[in-house]
């Protein structure tokens, strides 16, 4: 995991030395230009080892700390070449040439003018190189991951890293989603410009497809010790006692109700069979097939359970989320009346996006990086933030890095802000 990082003369000016905070959250502040979201993009880049965007970046030198005792150092010289030092080896580096030639050679819709500068034939427009990375990302990803200056020359565990930007509710498509693999030198100059599709909609898709993956897998389980019972009842040793057969049972009753509560399952909650001595090596095997049925729903109603609590709880006043095994989940007014996803405001949306992102799409032991998550949202709901940010931290076992404007999303807790002004004026009276 990051522990640290140092950046000298970014942007030719500041000098930041910035330490990410033991509770699991660090707030970045500071006015606009002073660099909090190029800070965010430094460490998504280190993370996706990005060679490009270090190369168009105007620094002079970078320090990672890791918290496996590596370190990497990246400087940049007068050349815009970049030298890369792991834990002190020999040093290897990433040139700006090579970026010019790889795209000259195969992809000729694109001309290199000057300096960082290209025109798009297509829209004979000039786009600098980091618009121009994003395109290649994005309408040409065959392409984009044959760009292979980024790779590092050795293994390194670089910490994994997921990066929510300030556009969160329009995601860019490609017009041509079943485009075949592009040939190596030959490109339509008329290829599409990609468009967008509101994200909410495809999350709710996404969940949909969850739902469904975790059904089948599920009946698989079911099918396979199904077949098997009539065996292990006949070979089963160990009887079960009325105490642990009835604590297990319980259990396994609340997720049957969870289930069925988020219609997910069409599963009714077992009746409590009568407890008989004789009946106890049966009752085992009953309860031990029971709780591997259920077992694979675990993690998603857990995520379940934070994402629409917080939603319903503390969020939404007159609108409520419910899960659906058709639809992932929709919306009602609370008179029951059916609502669609772009029925909610700007601000609702950043929140279920937001949400649903941090609870479905990010890994246990990621770090996340938010950028301005008070986008369209009220001062009050800026203010709960930080509160289920503790406890999707705690559910997810994860760390956040957020920039932020808003006060009010820092609301008592100061301590955990780095603030980019106090460290470039700490810096400027040395």
């Amino acid at each position: 995991m990051l522990t640290k990082i140092r950046i000298e003369k970014l942007f030719d000016i500041f000098d930041y030395d910035i330490e990410l905070k033991a509770e699991g959250v660090t707030i970045l502040t500071g006015p606009n230009g002073y660099g909090k979201t190029t800070v965010l993009k430094i460490i998504d880049a280190l993370a996706s080892q990005d060679s490009f965007f270090f190369i168009g970046l105007l620094f002079k030198k970078i320090i990672f700390d890791l918290s496996d005792s590596n370190t990497i150092v990246l400087k940049k010289d007068e050349k815009n070449q970049v030298e890369v030092i792991i834990n002190k080896d020999t040093p290897f580096h990433w040139a700006a040439e090579s970026l010019k030639e790889m795209i000259e050679e195969n992809l000729p819709l694109f001309r290199h003018i000057e300096g960082n500068k290209w025109l798009d034939r297509r829209t004979k427009e000039v786009v600098s190189q980091d618009p121009l990375l994003q395109i290649l990302r994005i309408e040409f990803p065959d392409f984009y991951k044959q760009l292979k200056m980024n790779e590092w020359p050795k293994p390194l565990k670089i910490p994994r890293v997921y990066f929510i930007r300030e556009q969160r509710l329009l995601r860019p498509v490609i017009h041509d989603e079943r485009r075949a693999m592009y040939g190596r030198h030959r490109f339509e100059a008329d290829e599409s410009i990609g468009g967008f599709k509101n994200t909410i909609e495809e999350y709710a898709k996404e969940l949909h497809e969850k739902i469904k993956e975790t059904l089948a897998e599920s009946s698989q389980i079911t099918q396979k010790l199904d077949s098997s019972f009539p065996r292990r009842l006949f070979d089963q040793t160990n009887d079960i006692s009325e105490d642990e057969f009835t604590r297990r049972f319980n259990s396994v009753k609340k997720t049957q109700k969870a289930l069925s509560e988020y219609t997910i399952s069409d599963i009714k909650e077992d009746t409590h069979p009568t407890y008989k001595t004789e009946n106890a090596k049966a009752l085992h095997v009953y309860i031990n097939d029971a709780e591997q049925k259920l077992a694979v729903f675990a993690e998603l109603l857990r995520k379940l359970k934070a994402f629409t609590n917080i939603l319903n709880k503390r969020r939404f006043t007159f609108k409520k989320i419910a899960v659906s095994k058709e639809e992932g989940f929709k919306f009602a007014t609370n008179q029951g009346k059916p609502l669609a996803l772009n029925d909610l405001s700007s601000g609702e949306q950043q929140e279920v996006v937001l949400l649903y992102e941090l609870l479905f799409k990010v890994e246990p032991g990621t770090l996340v990086l938010i950028d301005e998550p008070e986008l369209s949202l009220h001062v009050v709901w800026q203010k709960q933030f930080l509160d289920d940010i503790f406890d999707i931290i705690a559910l997810q076992k994860i760390n956040i890095v957020i920039a932020t404007h808003s006060p009010q999303v820092i609301n008592n807790h100061w301590d955990l802000t780095v603030d980019l002004e106090e460290l470039r004026d700490a810096e400027a009276s040395k």
